[in-house]
């Protein structure tokens, strides 16, 4: 009989040494850090218009930060009995597992990261100086870092930050009670959300929330990269847009769009696709763009932008016919065979 530990089983044991950590009784520090977008002039991250972080203590009570740290255990141990339990397969992190009818558990290593070093310091350095939420702009995110004195292991938990969080001058007149009466309360109040979104541990991220991973870990400003990748590669195959500049907008603030042009990239078909088969795509399954000649060159026009979907699903090749009743679709996700 074969003893080998599969891959699934390695990262389940890492889940449990996390949760471990998370969850000891004692011997362990425990802090709770914002981080700070400021500007970057002298690294890669300055290239591609990223700020760097500085990372802050915020000082909690313990009875406050032992809160926190029972939460980020709590969302660690639902996470790990969903993968063990079977009901969830584990699989390494990518844009279209979202749009599966059972979305899996999700990790992704360190080394997969596009700008790992704008999260390195969190694991350097030993302590940051401490602040307030009211002393700090442009905060990015908030993270737990969890740290066994016996071993040094670590484990970050982070949490997505919203201005909603805080109320503060500028919201409306908040009131308290006080001696039966409710009397203006001119603080600021601070909401910490008890649900986290990722956790890193040992180079591996396991992903609770995609929506807010995508911010905290700069995926947006990837997603963005690959779709002007995609719009450039497409005068290679002799394909204009003719409005470029509004179409490239559109899927630009869409996070489901700029996900969807990660995928064509990856597909790899758009760069050599060729006008007759974009305009029998585009008359056999009648899509909401046009292909029209403007100033002597051919290419596709979006009368109507919320049709900027035929165009997506046009460079992803996803259209197909029924074999059985000769009709036409539109497919999410292909199953290829």
């Amino acid at each position: 009989m074969s003893t080998e530990t599969t891959e699934e089983e390695e990262l389940q044991e890492i889940l449990e040494d996390a949760i471990s950590v998370l969850d000891a009784d004692e011997d362990i520090t425990a802090e709770y850090l914002i981080a700070e977008e400021v500007p970057d002039t002298k690294s890669i991250l300055a290239d591609q218009n990223l700020t760097t972080y500085q990372y802050h203590e915020i000082p909690l009570r313990s009875e406050v930060l032992e809160e926190v740290r029972e939460n980020a255990a709590k969302d660690a141990e639902g996470f790990y009995g969903s993968v063990n339990s079977g009901d969830r397969e584990l699989v390494k992190y990518d844009v279209t597992n979202t749009n599966q009818d059972i979305v899996p558990s999700q990790y992704i290593d360190k080394e997969d990261l596009t700008y790992p070093q704008r999260f390195e310091r969190l694991l350097d350095v030993d302590s940051f100086g401490g602040t307030t939420y009211d002393e700090t702009e442009d905060i990015g995110f908030q993270v737990l870092r969890v740290t066994s004195e016996r071993t040094g292991e670590q484990v970050l938990a982070f949490q997505r930050f919203t201005g909603h969080q805080l109320s503060s001058d500028s919201e409306k007149l908040r009131l308290a009670m006080e001696d039966e009466q409710y009397s203006q309360f001119d603080k600021t109040v601070v909401t910490v959300r008890n649900r986290f979104d990722c956790i890193w541990y040992q180079d591996r991220i396991f992903v609770f929330r995609a929506k807010p991973f995508e911010d905290i870990f700069d995926f947006l400003e990837q997603y963005k990269h690959h779709a002007n990748d995609v719009i450039n590669g497409l005068e290679d195959a002799d394909l204009t847009i003719h409005n470029e500049d509004e179409f490239v907008d559109s899927i630009q603030g869409d996070r489901r769009a700029l996900r969807k042009m990660h995928s064509v990239e990856q597909q790899g078909i758009y760069d050599s696709i060729d006008r007759n088969d974009v305009e029998d795509v585009i008359n056999e399954f009648d899509l909401g763009i046009e292909a029209t000649t403007e100033d002597g060159e051919w290419g596709i026009t979006v009368p109507d932008l919320r049709k900027k979907w035929d165009v997506i699903r046009l460079l992803n090749d996803d259209h197909v016919v029924s074999y059985l009743i000769d009709a036409q679709y539109q497919v999410y996700e292909k199953d290829r065979r």
